[in-house]
């Protein structure tokens, strides 16, 4: 006996392509509240395991071949790391092609990724990039490797989380050690004219903040934008998504308040149950 095919409330059906309205049809009640949620702010809270990739792919599909009629190239979509932006663009064609849409149209980029694409719009230098592992050893042999791991997160803190620059530690009275070591490896990496991996991210907020023809240009390309597992966003990849997509704040994040696999670096869920706050303040 074949299985009863899904069908959608006839508010949701009316109009939609035949493709989209299966792939639609098929969310679990809760996927589908939330893919067909109006555009505005949207914060979905969902465990591991639940379909949000799922969710999200519908979502795009739904803003570009549903009732909101997004062009794809105001469509963006950031994942935290590599593999999620290949899983993500690889499920995207098979949800548009039938629309009629090539899946390269949209925007999937990692965090690191965009913000290079925003330095290189800015005229910035983007090479080389300096990995800070390999630089700390040479600045400090004699440190032990925990100590080194360490300095790591406490250098991705200061720009990322509290996003203090050199000149304003010199300005000090008194420079701790951590400071210390922070100002010679910020001389290193400007001396060799590039930057590290936090400063695609650090440089572009601040150049975003700086120009608004850029921040203007890059607003424009994240009409529609959606974060997938937002628990796992430091503070500066989180303020430079809510800045993207101000003043409109069409943005679509999604997260698991119970899950964190970046805690050791400076995730923090607790940036997730405030987002409501930030959205809606």
């Amino acid at each position: 006996m074949d299985a009863p095919q899904a069908t959608l409330p006839p508010d949701l059906s009316a109009d939609l392509p035949a493709p989209l309205a299966e792939r639609i049809a098929k969310l679990a009640p809760d996927q589908r509240a939330a893919a067909t949620a109006p555009p505005g702010p949207v914060l979905c809270i969902a465990p591991a395991g639940s379909g949000k990739t799922t969710t999200l792919v519908a979502r795009i599909a739904w803003l570009i071949g549903g009732p909101v009629r997004a062009e794809p190239a105001t469509v963006m979509a950031i994942t935290f790391n590599k593999r999620a932006q290949e899983e993500m663009a690889a499920r995207l064609g098979p949800a548009l092609e039938p629309l009629g849409v090539d899946a390269a149209a949209v925007r999937v980029r990692t965090f690191h990724a965009l913000g290079r694409e925003i330095l290189l719009d800015a005229g910035a230098a983007v090479e080389p990039l300096v990995e800070r592992a390999i630089l700390l050893a040479e600045l400090l042999p004699e440190a032990s490797p925990a100590e080194r791991r360490r300095l790591d997160t406490a250098f991705s803190r200061l720009k990322l989380d509290l996003r203090v620059t050199p000149e304003e530690i010199r300005a000090c009275a008194e420079v701790g050690p951590v400071a210390a070591a922070f100002l010679a490896y910020e001389e290193t990496v400007s001396e060799s004219g590039g930057l590290d991996f936090d400063d695609l991210i650090a440089r572009a907020l601040t150049a975003l903040e700086a120009d608004p023809a850029l921040l203007a240009r890059w607003r424009a390309r994240c009409g529609h934008l959606l974060v997938d597992e937002v628990q796992d966003v430091d503070r500066s990849q989180l303020t430079l998504a809510l800045l993207l997509a101000a003043p409109s704040d069409r943005i679509f994040l999604v997260g698991d308040d119970d899950q964190s696999i970046y805690g050791w670096r400076l995730a923090d869920v607790r940036r997730v149950v405030g987002l409501a706050d930030a959205l809606h303040g």
